[in-house]
Parts: structure tokens; sequence; C-alpha cells
């Protein structure tokens, strides 16, 4: 995978963003703002802390017909058989993970390809693109080779707490493109999103198989406390091994069918090394004692974790896995598409919320007209340049000390 550089033509253009999402519908003002400069469709998938009904509330005068909000029940992905696996199944007091975040970007791609979208941009709602013409210029890359394109992660590093913790302490660590920042071809996608840690390799890993992965462009992550919680560790350890350990088999030329158990005997012995060699830097750490704590119990909690899994139950995932890419093609093609939205949903069981209308079967063209000199959306930091700390207000604000702080996630 290399970094491809490319000028987004004039006719470049993104048909839709989806945006899952459990946070407080404040942190949705980027995606919103970014959908209205690129003049396209927005799809939220809500749940948690997140209705349908306050994001229409808040928002849906802003996108006329572009807004469609859905609402994704707690479960979903067990009671609706399209989106439930048969590796779901297999060691799920490990595999699965408490994030519905999988069946969302799931169900993104079955919308998308029902409605005819091509350009389909994954965003994370705690993702910030600083240029939207960087979302133009991935769209740009669909066709030219590539199946997908991932903007480069800036800001805070996307990254496991065990690979957070090999950075901390002098460890050399690399990022891969993810589903927080990235553009698929909704209609040549073939992959789907597991329910386990690291969904977006797995969703990736035949396109970067047949080197049709590209990273363009840049996006900022906000920052977080990778070490509050050991169980966050532990609940990444299996999705992490299995991740890493497939695409271990890419770089040696191997097919990840021949992934048997003796395979994964190395490759977990190989990352308990890797965890041991990061265990032992952080023990030479004199400062900050408490956050050295609370990445020792990281790291414990990570090793602990490999108790609850074998090779054996690595390569039963794999198997099971394959499985189901194969199921989810046939889901895929019995799909009925072209049939209204509102129709769509409701086989689905699931309700259309939003500004965008219940009978439409493809999505509106986007009509935006790329300029010469683009007005970016955030600074190189991810801070938006818009509501408080836009230049305009700073501007007003004449001489004064400093600019009001605000969380600028929050600002519509």
């Amino acid at each position: 995978m290399r970094p491809v550089r490319v000028s987004a033509p004039s006719n470049a253009h993104v048909d839709m963003i989806a945006v899952p999402t459990s946070r407080p519908v404040s942190y949705l003002a980027h995606a919103v703002r970014l959908a209205e400069r690129l003049d396209c469709t927005l799809l939220v998938l809500a749940s948690g802390k997140c209705s349908a009904s306050e994001v229409v509330r808040r928002y849906g005068a802003r996108l006329d017909d572009r807004l469609i909000v859905i609402d994704v029940p707690i479960g979903y992905a067990q009671s609706e058989p399209m989106f439930r696996f048969r590796a779901d199944a297999v060691a799920p007091e490990v595999t699965t993970r408490p994030s519905d975040t999988s069946v969302k970007r799931n169900l993104a791609l079955v919308l998308a390809k029902s409605l005819g979208v091509r350009a389909l941009f994954f965003l994370d709602d705690d993702i910030i693109v600083p240029d939207w013409v960087d979302v133009c210029r991935a769209a740009a890359v669909m066709g030219r080779g590539h199946r997908a394109a991932g903007l480069f992660v800036d800001g805070y590093p996307d990254n496991s707490v065990v690979c957070h913790a090999n950075r901390l302490t002098g460890g050399q660590q690399d990022t891969f493109v993810g589903g927080g920042a990235l553009m698929v071809d909704a209609q040549q996608a073939t992959g789907f999103f597991p329910n386990v840690y690291n969904e977006d390799w797995f969703f990736l890993l035949d396109s970067a198989a047949d080197r049709a992965v590209a990273t363009t462009g840049t996006a900022v992550q906000r920052p977080y406390d990778p070490f509050h919680s050991p169980h966050r560790a532990r609940g990444e350890e299996f999705g992490d091994v299995l991740a890493e350990g497939l695409f271990w088999r890419l770089d040696l030329g191997d097919s990840v069918r021949g992934a048997d158990a003796a395979f994964w005997k190395r490759a977990l012995d190989r990352r308990l090394h890797f965890i041991d060699e990061v265990q032992e830097r952080v023990g030479r750490m004199r400062d900050a004692p408490s956050l050295r704590w609370r990445i020792e119990a990281s790291l414990e909690a990570a090793t602990l974790a490999h108790h609850t899994f074998t090779p054996s139950i690595c390569a039963h995932y794999l198997e099971s896995w394959l499985h189901d890419r194969k199921g989810w093609n046939r889901r895929l093609a019995r799909m009925p598409f072209g049939r209204p939205l509102g129709e769509l949903l409701a086989s689905l069981h699931l309700t259309l919320a939003g500004t965008a209308d219940p009978g439409m079967r493809t999505i509106p063209a986007p009509t935006v007209v790329m300029s010469p000199d683009p007005q970016p959306l955030a600074d190189s930091h991810g801070e938006p340049l818009w509501g408080l700390r836009s230049p305009l207000t700073v501007a007003a604000a004449g001489r004064r000390a400093s600019v009001p702080s605000v969380d600028s996630s929050l600002t519509a």
C-alpha cells in the first residue's frame, strides 16, 4: 500500500458520507458541515446517546433532501438474518465486541449498493477532515486500480492499546488505513465488517492482497485515553492477533486460506513475545508512575486474554469468516435492489428518519463545483474553522488575549 498523490478533477464527487455514531448528536457537526460542502447525502446510523429524532431536529434543515437517519436497535445484528454471521458464534466471549459499529457499516454498504452509490465515504464521529477536497481526491482514486482509499490519520494515532504502549515506550509503530476515514466503491465492495476488533482490516483484506488500497489526503482523530480501562486491551487482543497475523501472511506471500492451527501457534507466540518486550520497556519508565501503572494493567489484561482463545479457535474463526464472506455476497445478490428507500428499510425492520424522500430509488447527484482555492473546514490540527474558532470570529474578537475555549466537536 502506497500513498497516491492525485489532483481532484472538477467532476470528482462524493455520493454519500456514512457515519456510525453512538455519541451525543453534537459530534455530528463536522460530518454535517462536510456533507454541506460536498453537496452529498449524509447517512447517520444512530444508537446509544444519539437518536434519529434529535439528529433531524438539530440538522434536518441544513441538508434539504440529503439526510438519511436510522435508529439501529440494540442487538440488531443478532435479530436480523442479513447481518448475522457464523463467525459470531466462535468463542463469542472473546471474539465479539460490545460496539455496534460493524453492523452499522454493513448496513451502510447495503443501502449504498441499493441506491446506486459508488463513492461511499465512511467517517467516524471523532474524525475531522481538515481539507474537504481530500475526500474528493479519495473519490478520484476509485477506478484507477483501487477499490478503496483511506485518508492518512494524523493527530492521535489509530492503534490498539498494546500498540499505543509500544509507541509510548519507544517502539516503532505504524498505522494502517481504517474505517474511520475510508472511501470505497460500494458497487464493487465484496467484503463485510465482522463483529471483531480490526473489522476494517478484514473488510479490506482482499483489496490489500490485490494492492488495490491507496492512501491519499489527511484526517485527524481526536485524542482519547487508551489506558482508561484494561478491559479495552482485553477486548482488542483477539482481533489484533487475527488481523496482524493475516497481514503477516500477505507480507510472506502466502494465502490466508493456509492459516491453520500451526500458523496461529506461531502468531500467538510472536504476539506474546511482542507484549513481553513492551512490558520490559514500560518497567524502565521512571516518569509518570500513574501512567506506567495503567499501561502495565492494560498489557497484563492483553496477556491474560490469550488464556481465552487457542490456535484452534483462531483457525476456526478464520474458516467461519471465509464462509461468511461467501454468504454475505449471496445475500447481497438476493437483495431486491432498486426498491424505494423507505420500502427497503422496512424490509430490514428499520424506520427512515431525516429529510430524504422515502420513495427515492437513487440518491440525488452531487452538484459540488471544485474551486481552485477551496476554503478548508479545519486547520492542520483538526480544529474546525467555523463557529467560535473560525477566522471571522477570531478577527472579530480583536486583540483579546484568548478565544473562549470550547470543545470544537460540539460546535454546530
